[in-house]
């Protein structure tokens, strides 16, 4: 009853499409885990030859935590799910009920977390 309310105004619906659009676009922390890591590698790579680009061209660097040389992986996606992506899930998750996507966060948390802990910066671990 207090999804319909809320749906009832214009303007929520646009507020509604617009967040629902944002969730979408930065939603690679609640995929599968493998997804997940294959995605995390992709945008690691482009924001790595980014920075690449900046130091050839001698501009400033805007994410020099992204320098290939010293950036660990596990550390900027447990940073990025710290900072945009547990409050924004949370709140979508008390509104529409997402145990999958929520499970999944959870899940590559704690094997970014892991990671971290074994002070690994890649995107897996190595083989055994």
């Amino acid at each position: 009853e207090s999804i319909k309310t809320v749906l009832t105004s214009p303007e929520n619906r646009i507020l509604i499409k617009r967040m629902l659009i944002k969730c979408a676009d930065i939603s690679n922390p609640c995929r599968p885990m493998q997804q997940c890591i294959e995605w995390a590698g992709r945008i690691s790579e482009e924001y790595f030859a980014q920075t690449d680009e900046e130091k050839r061209q001698g501009l400033p660097v805007v994410m020099p935590v992204f320098d290939r040389n010293t950036c660990s992986i596990p550390k900027s996606q447990i940073s990025f799910i710290d900072y945009f992506i547990t409050d924004m899930f949370d709140a979508w998750d008390a509104f529409a009920d997402l145990p999958n996507l929520m499970q999944h966060l959870d899940n590559n948390f704690k094997y970014w977390k892991g990671l971290d802990e074994r002070k690994l910066r890649s995107l897996r671990p190595p083989p055994e």
